[in-house]
């Protein structure tokens, strides 16, 4: 038994060695000139070249040489092919993007791509098929276990990466159809539900006059109430979106220059989503992350201007109820036919499985007879102008090569080196019927509810060097009513946006300059005035120990804190006691932070009139409920209640999912700080994919982190090396600076 131990031990260690990153430089076909890659010491590769198409060829092959796997993955997640490898588990995931038919979009649109573009998605194909090709066999231990190979890489796959970002980034319609589920109740109550509007929202542009938040409604109450039930619900289950970018300008700074952060919340995977990498082309300076399967840069700093994104939650989809009479849809007096459109999807161990997906001129049927109208789906609108956004030099020609970029929409904030700081809306947003604004599906019979085409980019919202010398985004509602043209109903809470406003504004009321530490430490701040807001409603209603912590607590959720465990699950509890007296419907509507304070602290006489019953028993019922579902999860010492332990990193690999992998795979499950709510965005699968910090006085001293590493590869070097200083920071800068001296391997690709 022992050698058998040692022989397999040998072999998975062969087998893992086999496949780390090696120094071979093979031919790489359209290179024109010799491109010099240096690696400094996490890895993290600059790539010298003479032009950008021989830069982006060399960086395709090194992400395929880190990353292939993580490319493979995207390609058949878009394509719906992922069954192929993982059998029936997959299949749902796969049924919906047949359904969406991301394939036949990207195919359609690289024909419509400027030739500029579709000429740097050819030449980063290139680039990944070079390593696919030289390293036959040594794709990766992935590849090896689940015993497949790559295909191929093309400009269409280039584009399927992009059109799962539109997906993770502008996937409304689930609210639109929960709308529809609940169009029987009272129109208060509806308001209410689906509203977070605050009396300290932080619009960049301002509204017309300012928005109240809708009133608590007055709500009959029930004669016989179902039972107030436990629900199997995660502790992390209260939301969590989006990301954070700010700006700040010179007179607020130590360095007396403008400085940017920027943190994209997007779900924690092993790889991490982004790959750090710098480009040294044509005289310019690139440097920041890239998205595997997308050329250049998408978030970082040229030599002149600095940027990073947030979802600007731009409503780009809408449901249309189709009347579907004898296999046509009809439109006004006539019809038009519906389009059947089959895909058999192959499944691993078993037979290939029909789907059909039934399509009109809206688009395809998501759910019953609603139609998908979404621009994602639209060939014409893919564009992926990231090189000029890379090169743009100064604020006027980054604004111009913006207005190229036609989504998922953004707030496109940054900092120049020329003293200036802005912010503006990007992407394509729909024309719609006069009056109205795409929350709730449109009458598919009527004409006049198609779009009338878009806005042009040129005259979406901007700001430039506002007075208070601040700009900040964080997927909270941006573009007031001052705005002509509805942009979304679909934003989240201004929460993030702010505590983050707050402490730039606490530290101009203190004379306190901010300097890179500062603008980090904003990044890890993990205060929730709404949460500790929310615990102290219930603070009588508690357990004297309990309600002690809740008193002394300023909000923070650090690993070791029990009352942010306690407000969270509180919070839940609340939650769906409401939506179950009041008989909402659906499974993924939630109450915003701002709603669920108004409720708990309501007075008792509006506590009632909103069909809640006595608010006193009713907060009692939520505080009982909730002690005893934390004591049934954590024990009955309830000072050994942690909100690390609830919220432990769970970022798997793939093949971590396998019984018996997981250890060799995934990253360590440790405790984490921050939650939703709080500018460091952390539940167990969903936070920080990045963090960048950029100061115009000292450029070269600008910090970037990913979760992880530049590596895919388990047992390679640069696999984990940067998880601890993601995870506890890097006051002093020095572990994070984006530019460092090359210290590995010189590897050069001649022509």
């Amino acid at each position: 038994m022992l050698a058998i131990a040692l022989f397999l031990a040998a072999a998975a260690t062969w087998l893992v060695r086999r496949n780390l990153p090696d120094d071979a430089t093979p031919k790489i076909p359209g290179l024109s000139g010799a491109v010099r890659a240096t690696f400094d010491d996490r890895g993290v590769a600059t790539v010298a070249a003479g032009s950008w198409h021989d830069a982006l060829r060399v960086q395709g092959y090194l992400t395929a040489r880190d990353r292939l796997f993580q490319l493979e993955l995207q390609r058949r997640s878009a394509e719906g092919t992922l069954a192929e490898l993982f059998g029936r588990a997959a299949l749902d995931l796969d049924r919906k993007h047949r359904t969406f038919g991301f394939v036949h979009v990207a195919a359609r649109a690289v024909s419509l791509l400027p030739s500029e573009e579709s000429g740097h998605l050819g030449a980063l194909a290139d680039g990944i098929n070079a390593f696919i090709e030289s390293h036959a066999g040594r794709w990766g231990l992935e590849f090896a276990i689940l015993r497949t190979r790559p295909r191929p890489f093309t400009p269409a796959d280039a584009l399927l990466v992009l059109l799962l970002m539109y997906e993770d980034l502008t996937t409304v319609w689930p609210d639109e159809v929960a709308r529809v589920a609940n169009d029987r109740l009272p129109e208060e109550v509806r308001r209410f539900v689906f509203s977070n509007v605050s009396e300290d929202d932080v619009p960049l542009v301002p509204d017309r006059e300012a928005l109240r938040p809708p009133p608590l409604p007055a709500v009959p109450a029930e004669q016989n109430p179902a039972p107030f039930e436990t629900r199997e619900a995660s502790l992390l289950a209260d939301g969590a979106a989006g990301s954070n970018n700010w700006a700040v300008a010179g007179f607020l700074t130590a360095s007396g220059m403008p400085m940017l952060a920027g943190d994209p919340h997007l779900p924690l995977r092993m790889p991490s989503i982004w790959l750090p990498m710098r480009f040294e082309v044509e005289g310019t300076r690139v440097e920041g992350v890239t998205l595997p399967g997308l050329p250049g840069v998408v978030i970082g700093k040229n030599d002149s201007i600095a940027w990073s994104f947030t979802n600007l939650y731009t409503d780009v989809q809408d449901l249309y109820r189709e009347t579907i009479e004898a296999g046509r849809a009809v439109r006004g007096r006539g019809s038009e036919p519906v389009v059947v459109r089959v895909e058999m999807i192959p499944v691993r161990g078993a037979s290939a499985e029909r789907h059909e997906v039934r399509e009109t001129s809206h688009g395809p049927l998501v759910t019953g007879r609603f139609a998908l109208k979404w621009t994602a789906l639209d060939p014409s609108k893919l564009r992926l102008p990231i090189v000029a956004i890379d090169t743009a030099k100064g604020p006027e020609a980054f604004d111009r090569a913006l207005d190229g970029f036609l989504g998922p929409a953004q707030n496109a904030v940054w900092a120049s080196a020329d003293g200036h700081i802005g912010w503006r809306a990007t992407g394509l947003l729909p024309l719609r019927r006069a009056e109205t604004d795409g929350s709730v599906p449109y009458d598919g019979t009527d004409p006049k509810n198609d779009w009338k085409g878009f806005l042009s980019p040129r005259k979406l919202p901007r700001v430039v060097d506002p007075p208070s010398g601040w700009l900040v985004t964080a997927n909270n509602r941006v573009v007031g009513t001052g705005f002509p043209v509805p942009v979304s109903s679909h934003f989240w809470s201004a929460a993030r946006a702010r505590r983050i406003r707050d402490l730039i504004e606490e530290s101009k009321r203190s004379g306190k300059k901010l300097d890179r530490a500062a603008m980090e430490a904003i990044q890890l701040d993990v205060v929730s005035r709404e949460m500790r807001e929310l615990a102290r409603a219930f603070f009588p209603f508690l357990p004297p120990d309990l309600a002690k912590l809740v008193a002394a607590w300023d909000g923070r959720a650090d690993t070791g804190s029990v009352p942010y465990l306690l407000a969270r699950t509180l919070r839940r509890k609340l939650a769906e006691r409401t939506l179950r007296l009041w008989r909402v419907q659906g499974g993924n509507v939630r109450l915003s932070d701002e709603r669920l304070l108004d409720i708990a602290t309501a007075d008792r006489a509006a506590f009632r009139r909103a069909g809640l019953g006595d608010k006193g028993a009713a907060m009692r019922l939520v505080a009982e409920e909730s002690v005893r579902e934390l004591s049934s999860r954590f024990g009955s010492n309830r000072s050994r209640w942690t909100w690390g332990e609830a919220n432990r990193l769970s970022a798997p690999h793939p093949l971590g999912l396998v019984p018996g992998l997981s250890f060799v795979f995934d990253p360590p499950r440790v405790p984490m700080p921050g939650g939703s709510g709080v500018p460091r965005v952390a539940t167990s699968s969903f936070g920080q994919s990045m963090r960048f910090v950029v100061d115009w006085g000292a450029p070269d001293a600008a910090t970037l982190v990913v979760p992880f590493g530049v590596s895919g590869h388990v047992g390679a070097p640069h696999r984990l090396d940067q998880f601890r200083y993601w995870l506890a920071g890097d006051p002093s800068g020095a572990a994070t600076r984006l530019a460092r001296p090359a210290v590995e391997r010189t590897l050069t690709f001649a022509p």
